[in-house]
């Protein structure tokens, strides 16, 4: 008998995020701004849940500067794996000056520089897909280099959860625009923020801006805001990126009750799962095998193509480390408790027979004894 679910996949668990209300700040930004709400992409990830939110997250912008991010990430993984030495140099320059160049100062030239020495844009923008959870890439990204907000929340949520596979990448992000951008309100000012804009007038007179980073806030946020032909946008991408800081705030402060509702709600599925799989096993009259651990993770959810909001999702594989950790060790917890008790019913019920055999020898011992005296009696 099979007494796991058919179903594969991990239970869903509510976002943190409430979809609805972040849509509406934006939409209400964009309507105090006069910005058409198809000229703007955003991506917003919780990085304590890994929970998403976006709007317009398929979108393809033209990216500016903001490429250099993968790019740089890229290099930075040759280095690690050894493929690329410590003491090499680009451009006349070593590895440490080349990472300030590009990512503080965004320097060009020596950008087309990295691009070469790894093998021209074919080869590192091949390289870079994996950095993102995307299923279909624009034909744009390979000929021109253009990125959505959905890749780009990605690249840097990967940067996020996994920075010793990037080293020099976030050091040299936290330096970069001090002031600007992300960083433009005085409110600001208070957080460490790991940025990279990207700005670009093409021969259309299309203005490209936008900004991408992470904002260490208690529980630090990934933001990601793409622009096309929007009015002062600098200041444009500052105050929204004010505005999510204050949502971000606001999630904190219930985020320690969300998670206690959440190991609740999972620690009564796992309760009334193993319920099921013991009620089955006696039906059965057989074992129920040990349980396997469902770890509680994040679950993206359909996203519809086209400008329009989304609701939240959340990133699978990235998210809860620590959690994950204790709700195994939690599940082999209740294993072991499942074993034991199963054991212990099977010793209970060995000794009873045992109990039994013994006195079904001695009766008929006494039987045979008693037969015994009557066969002598009567010969007697």
């Amino acid at each position: 008998a099979s007494y796991l679910p058919a179903a594969s996949e991990p239970p869903q668990r509510e976002s943190i995020l409430d979809g609805a209300a972040i849509t509406k700040m934006v939409e209400d930004f964009l309507a105090g701004k006069n910005v058409p709400a198809d000229r703007v992409g955003i991506g917003y990830c919780y990085t304590a849940t890994g929970d998403e939110w976006y709007f317009n997250p398929d979108t393809w912008f033209y990216p500016g500067s903001m490429y250099k991010v993968p790019l740089m990430m890229d290099l930075s993984e040759r280095i690690r794996s050894g493929e690329v030495a410590p003491d090499t140099q680009i451009g006349g320059l070593p590895l440490d000056t080349v990472y300030e160049y590009i990512l503080v100062y965004s320097n060009n030239d020596y950008a087309h520089k990295v691009r070469t020495f790894l093998g021209g844009d074919e080869v590192w923008r091949e390289e870079v897909k994996q950095y993102a959870d995307l299923a279909d890439y624009d034909e744009r990204y390979m000929l021109y280099c253009y990125f959505s907000p959905r890749y780009m929340t990605d690249v840097m949520e990967t940067l996020y959860y996994e920075p010793e596979r990037f080293p020099n990448v976030l050091d040299n992000l936290l330096k970069a625009e001090q002031g600007h951008y992300f960083r433009h309100p005085d409110e600001m000012h208070q957080y460490d923020v790991a940025q990279k804009y990207g700005s670009y007038l093409d021969q259309e007179n299309s203005n490209w801006n936008h900004t991408t980073g992470i904002v260490y806030t208690p529980k630090p946020f990934i933001l990601t805001i793409m622009t096309k032909n929007v009015g002062d946008p600098e200041q444009f991408i500052g105050q929204l990126a004010a505005k999510f800081k204050d949502y971000t705030l606001s999630v904190d402060a219930k985020y320690d009750t969300w998670q206690r509702e959440q190991e609740a709600k999972e620690a009564e599925r796992r309760a009334a799962e193993e319920a099921a799989r013991l009620a089955q096993a006696q039906s059965d009259g057989s074992q129920p095998p040990v349980p396997q651990q469902s770890a509680l993770q994040p679950q993206s959810q359909p996203q519809p193509a086209g400008p329009q909001t989304q609701i939240p999702t959340t990133t699978a594989d990235r998210v809860l480390r620590a959690r994950r950790a204790g709700l195994i060790v939690l599940g082999f917890l209740l294993a072991a408790a499942i074993i034991g008790g199963i054991a212990a019913v099977i010793i209970v019920k060995e000794k009873e027979r045992k109990r039994y055999e013994a006195y079904r020898r001695r009766f008929e011992a006494e039987m045979r004894q008693e037969e015994l005296e009557r066969e002598r009696a009567r010969q007697t």
